[in-house]
Formats: C-alpha cells, structure tokens, sequence
C-alpha cells in the first residue's frame, strides 16, 4: 500500500519567512520587512504598457520561450551591461518568474542523486528546488574577514567531488548583501571550468548595487558554455506580482529549457512579457532613481542597526537586505516570532537562508522611511530588554 504525500515532497522544508508571514495575521498593524520587495509600486509607464497590450489583444499562448522582441531586448541589454553575446532565439528564454528561470536551469542541469554547490546562506528557494529534483544541495557559508563577507575558498574546494555538476552562485547576494570581488569571481570561474560544473548565476539584485550601476561579470564570460544567467523584472524595475523572470546560456541547455517549460506553465504571462519589454527599454532612468533611493536607506538602516545592543553588521554592497549578526542569538526563527508578536517587527529569521545563517535577521530596507524608522527603533527596544 503506498502512502501519501510522497516522501520527496514531505523531505522539502516549509519556507520559514513565509510562516512568519502568516503569523502577523494576529498583529495590529504589522511593520512588515521580512519579504524581499520594495514597497514602491510598478511605474506608471509599465503599467501603461500592460494595459495597451491587454486592448491589443496579447492574451493568447506565446511561443515557449516569450515574445521574440522581449528576448532581442534582453539580449541586447546584458550586452549593453556586460558585453556578452547571446542569441535571442535559442540562447534565451522567458520564464514565470526568476524563481522558474532558476527551477528550470537546475531541472536542465542536475540528475537525480547529483549534488550542487551553493554559497551562503542563500534564498531558501535554491536548496529546496534542488532537493525537488532527487539532488543534494551542498552549502558552502561565506566567512567574515576583514570587515566584509568573503568566499572560503578552501571549503568550495572541499566540497567537490565527481556528484557535484553545479556551482550555484548570487551576487549581489539575497540575504547578506555580498558582491563577488574580482578575484572571486576569477576563483569560482577557475574551479567551474576545471571541474567541468556548470555555473548558474542570480544575477535578480544585479542593477541593485551602491558603487557603480551594475554588478559585473569579467572572467564568468569564459565558461560561456557552461553559464547560465538567471534573472528577472522584479526587484530592479519594482514588479515582483507580475512574475516575469529569465534566464540565458549555450543553445543546448536553454533549448532544454524552453523544452521542460511546456510542461511547467507554458510560457510566462503575456501582458506581463508586454510590461518587461517596456521596463527593460524605457526603465534606466528608473534603475538609476532607485539605486540612489536604496542607497540613502542602506545607509540609515546600517546607521540604526549599529546603535543597536549586541548588533554585529557588515555592510551590503548590494541588494536591499542588511544581515546583522545579533551576539548570543541562538534560535533566529523564535526570537523573530517574539519579535513580531510583541514589538509588531516582522523579519526574517537568519535560519531560513541555510548554512551561516542562524544567529542573523534578515532585514529589507526597501521601504518608506516611516516605516523603516520605527522598526528599527522597536528593534533596539527588543535587544535593549
């Protein structure tokens, strides 16, 4: 007699942030900073572009991989970004979000009883789609030294053997905020192309950075048939409800990827592929806008925090999310859910985001300053009881 659910879907953990999520149901007026999104809504001129397309009558099934002109305007813009070339038909594919592009470059990627090599911690989504496909997610923790987070790149060494087929890589980094240094980059490059892996790489917080306009990739260029580039509209132009992501690599692994999104949903919405191409042709001056705004927000929330007792901070080079450290914290989920129910402060428990993440919170500072303020007062309020 077989039983239910199986045992592969019971073996993938709950997302922790969104069980905090659902806890501040039961708080009057919750100051909410445990999701990574700003609350800035989409700009009108994308929303505009929505609408035309849905009176122009883009409702219907799209080809697999999105609308050949969203893929061109991709295409050209990571050109324009970083000076690679990439095909639009057959060397990219739009997806239902960043969160699909990353389920189906790993499904295009790894086998069942294969392993991947994450640094962290890192968005809980990675490990769990990873052990959603039989495979094992191997989390090698950033290390702090010299006042910043940096690879270790003794333990990424260690972690290989002939099972590992992925190196999994975010920079900027969801929740630390940690950019790839030059010489990392060069590091992790090196070892991919020895080991023949493949390296995906999250670029979702590439446009969200505080030294220069994007996060760059130099020597990952060279491993060009075994990169992948994750990506999505959501945090760099505000629309993470439209959920529209995508990713591009060599013809045959984003051919297999187009292949397996019939399977999956399709294809991404269509009006949400007319508001993409809008955003990613007509947005830089939005870029730019935000990145100013989040920089002068990264800058309170790190101003606050080291005010706060028993608060260590290593400052993010990018993304929006601070990741203290809080001296003692031995159980980040309970002292966030005491946190939410007694000082209405939702953030997100250093444990959700896998190995190095206990004794941290993650913080989004991607809000208004009025709500930003408060949380952080109620926060040094808590650690001072």
């Amino acid at each position: 007699m077989h039983s239910f659910p199986s045992q592969q879907a019971i073996s993938v953990p709950r997302s922790r942030i969104r069980e905090l999520s659902e806890l501040a149901a039961r708080v009057k007026d919750p100051l909410r900073l445990y999701f990574g999104e700003s609350n800035v809504p989409t700009p009108a001129f994308i929303k505009e572009a929505a609408k035309r397309a849905l009176d122009e009558g883009y409702t219907y099934y799209t080809h697999n991989a999105g609308y050949l002109d969203l893929r061109q305007a991709i295409a050209a813009q990571t050109r324009r970004l970083h000076g690679l070339d990439y095909e639009p038909d057959g060397e990219v594919i739009v997806t239902a979000g960043g969160v699909e592009a990353m389920f189906l470059a790993l499904y295009a990627t790894l086998e069942p009883g294969s392993k991947a090599v994450i640094l962290s911690p890192c968005w809980p989504d990675v490990a769990a789609i990873v052990r959603m496909l039989g495979a094992t997610p191997v989390e090698v923790p950033l290390v702090e030294s010299g006042g910043r987070r940096a690879v270790d790149c003794q333990a990424v060494l260690d972690a290989l053997d002939p099972s590992v087929r992925v190196l999994f890589v975010n920079s900027p980094l969801n929740p630390t905020g940690w950019m790839m240094t030059d010489a990392e980059e060069a590091f992790l490059a090196q070892v991919a192309e020895r080991h023949g892996l493949c390296l995906v790489l999250d670029q979702v917080y590439e446009r969200i950075v505080f030294d220069g306009s994007v996060a760059p990739i130099r020597h990952a260029a060279r491993l060009r048939e075994n990169l992948v580039l994750v990506n999505s509209v959501s945090k760099a132009y505000c629309m993470t409800g439209w959920r529209l992501g995508y990713a591009l690599g060599p013809r045959r692994i984003i051919e297999q990827m187009t292949k397996l999104q019939e399977f999956v949903v399709s294809h991404a919405p269509a009006p949400s592929q007319r508001a993409a191409l809008a955003a990613i042709t007509e947005g830089e001056p939005f870029v730019r806008e935000m990145q100013a705004r989040y920089r002068a927000l990264r800058d309170l929330a790190c101003e606050r925090l080291r005010r706060c007792p028993r608060v260590a901070l290593v400052e993010p080079r990018g993304a929006f999310y601070a990741f203290p450290r809080i001296e003692g914290l031995a159980d980040s989920f309970d002292f966030c859910r005491r946190l939410l129910l007694e000082k209405g402060v939702g953030l997100a428990p250093g444990c959700a985001f896998g190995a190095g993440g206990e004794g941290h919170v993650r913080l989004c500072f991607a809000v208004e300053e009025s709500i930003l303020v408060p949380a952080l007062d109620r926060l040094a309020e808590f650690l001072s009881l």
